[in-house]
């Protein structure tokens, strides 16, 4: 027994719930009425009857459809585990918590927390429905830092980097500084306890560490952009290192990258990295949309990363790994689906574009 066993067979058992390429070809070239009637035919039966009686436009709902689903996939993953191997789940589903917290924070700082508490989080992790009102309904970032520090949100280790950003905040009213902290703490702590787990959480470390690749990347082009005028905003305010911690490039590479003058340097730059990211990179270059770049990583890392973890350890955490990418690249292409049946999107880029992991 490695600890991972109940809650693997678990989970293998519900991949039926994952829509299958052929279901996809049956999706694809549909207008909104028509992929909301086909979704209802599929494991989204529930959450098409609960949307048909919701108001706002059809769009609207089939986001809404795409990210109830998801949650419900993943809603209650953590308590199929215990002791270590529970402790590796929970820290693998901490990324949700740090949407959660950052999103209550970000509502907060604009003024509409309370609006925000439903729509936009993702009851998935540690952070439920009570805790999202209270922190919601508090009148201020401070206020809401407070509150969700003191339940030891995102995680135990960050509710202090949490409470210590909120009284900078107090000063600067920096957002980007609170965000910055929050995150590099709760990437930190994910890493460490998935690391002390052992090897049977190694995939979650690794799949922890590609991500952490590319969202170091794309700060590095985004401080690039900001340092020669090209985008408007504020860049995290702190005297730390810019980048997250975990990741397999040097921050030295990175800080290669940020300071490159032309395109063609930043690929010279990026060349030795990853190999994921030539792609990707190549088409950013020629277009310079750094959205379209996050778009591209990210699907390129869930290929990868979705093809590597069918073939790991079925008794270790892989199944667990598999199972999270796999719903998160499903919430994805239902939201592309949608943006096709609007309009938005070709059919034909969206073909191109979905992610389908059986």
């Amino acid at each position: 027994m490695t600890g991972y066993d109940y809650g693997n067979a678990r989970l293998r058992a519900r991949r039926a719930a994952l829509l299958r390429r052929e279901q996809y070809a049956g999706l694809l070239s549909r207008d909104l009425p028509g992929l909301l009637a086909a979704l209802a035919e599929t494991s989204y039966r529930p959450q098409a009857e609960a949307a048909a009686g919701a108001s706002g436009g059809q769009l609207g709902l089939l986001y809404r459809m795409a990210r109830d689903h998801l949650a419900t996939a993943l809603a209650d993953v953590a308590g199929f585990y215990h002791d270590w191997a529970g402790e590796a789940v929970a820290a693998l589903l901490g990324r949700f918590d740090l949407h959660n917290v950052l999103t209550l924070l970000r509502a907060a700082h604009h003024g509409g927390a309370e609006a925000t508490a439903g729509a936009a989080l993702l009851p998935v992790g540690r952070l439920d429905a009570r805790t999202a009102r209270e922190a919601a309904s508090r009148p201020d970032l401070p206020a809401a830092a407070r509150l969700l520090a003191g339940r030891r949100l995102p995680d135990p280790d960050s509710a202090a980097t949490l409470l210590a950003a909120a009284h900078r905040y107090e000063i600067d009213t920096s957002l980007a500084a609170v965000e910055h902290a929050v995150a590099r703490s709760a990437r930190a702590h994910q890493l460490r306890v998935l690391t002390t787990a052992g090897v049977a959480a190694e995939p979650a470390a690794a799949a922890l560490r590609r991500e952490t690749d590319d969202l170091n990347l794309l700060l590095a082009l985004r401080l690039r952009e900001a340092a020669n005028g090209q985008a408007a905003g504020s860049t995290p305010g702190t005297a730390g290192p810019p980048y997250l911690p975990g990741g397999t490039v040097p921050d030295g590479r990175f800080a290669t990258i940020q300071h490159a003058l032309a395109r063609a340097d930043v690929l010279a730059a990026a060349a030795p990295a990853p190999a994921r990211w030539q792609s990707p990179l190549a088409t950013w270059a020629e277009e310079g949309d750094l959205a379209t770049l996050h778009t591209s990583l990210e699907a390129e890392r869930l290929r990868a990363e979705l093809r590597l973890l069918l073939s790991a350890d079925p008794l270790g955490a892989a199944v667990v790994v598999y199972h999270v990418l796999a719903h998160q690249a499903q919430a994805r292409n239902i939201r592309l689906l949608a943006q096709a049946a609007a309009g938005a999107i070709g059919h034909e880029a969206v073909r191109h574009q979905l992610i389908t992991p059986v």
